[in-house]
């Protein structure tokens, strides 16, 4: 069974290649050990070596892959993108972990909890921690 995580929409990730190098922002991703899955409004073609950023994080959160598919759809294309290598895979791990954490601090806001980052981190962890890791297991 394929396991993966919805990207929270709290933080755009952009997809640039050499041929689109202001980059396109995806709607909402599925994240898994191996790749991504988004959707853009224009299309790759197949083999496309690409880069992806969140830059609403104050890291320099840069991972490179390749498209393996993209397909059409109502909004624009369904586009498959494949992390070049283990380490690149490990980043997005260790990236993601850190959006999903920072989008449940941002969520208990608006109940009145405030977190600082070390406390949400702590607590997300300690209620999620598990299914994340999970996700991301081969």
């Amino acid at each position: 069974m394929r396991h993966f995580i919805r990207h929270p929409s709290d933080f755009p990730i952009l997809v640039s290649s050499e041929e689109s190098s202001n980059g396109d922002q995806a709607s909402p991703c599925n994240i898994s050990q191996g790749g991504l899955a988004c959707q853009l409004t224009r299309g790759f073609s197949p083999g496309t070596a690409v880069t992806m950023y969140i830059l609403s994080l104050q890291l320099d959160y840069r991972i490179s892959g390749r498209v393996t598919r993209c397909i059409p759809c109502a909004k624009g294309f369904r586009v498959g993108i494949q992390f070049n290598d283990k380490t690149e895979s490990f980043k997005s791990r260790m990236v993601e972990q850190v959006c999903l954490i920072e989008h449940y601090r941002r969520e208990l806001d608006p109940e009145g909890r405030v977190l600082d980052s070390e406390a949400a981190a702590q607590e997300w962890i300690a209620c999620f921690g598990s299914q994340f890791a999970k996700s991301f297991s081969g």
